[in-house]
């Protein structure tokens, strides 16, 4: 007997990431990214949606092109690398920005018990 291939909307609404995502709140990072025009775009105070081991989602003005390389800076967090667009989905007049890690960018969870959402300052620094 063969065990069915779950439909491709299926996957979809699963969870596939390895590591945990992180809730944030109240933190900001400056942001470079090429427009769906090929136009260099920059945010000096872009929100923190979110956070995990391999990346970060943000929210931008402007939506950014697939596959494309953001700059991610935080001199708050000491911060200063880039990231792959994964992902860009128009939420109400913003938009939303997956980005992978890359280059060997990480960021580490905090350790013990975590109360959601974090504080980028009260856990690990990002590691370039």
């Amino acid at each position: 007997m063969s065990i069915p291939t779950p439909s491709w909307s299926a996957l979809k609404r699963k969870d596939l990431r390895r590591t945990r995502r992180y809730a944030v709140e109240g933190e900001t990072l400056r942001v470079s990214w090429l427009g769906l025009n090929g136009t260099l775009n920059m945010v000096q105070h872009s929100r923190v949606l979110n956070i995990c081991e391999e990346g970060i989602a943000v929210e931008l003005p402007e939506p950014a092109q697939l596959a494309s390389r953001v700059k991610l800076e935080g001199e708050k967090h000491r911060l200063l690398g880039e990231g792959t667009v994964k992902h860009c989905r128009r939420n109400g007049a913003r938009y939303v920005v997956g980005i992978e890690f890359v280059d060997g960018l990480r960021w580490r969870a905090p350790h013990g018990p975590i109360t959601e959402p974090i504080q980028l300052s009260d856990a690990s620094d990002p590691q370039a």
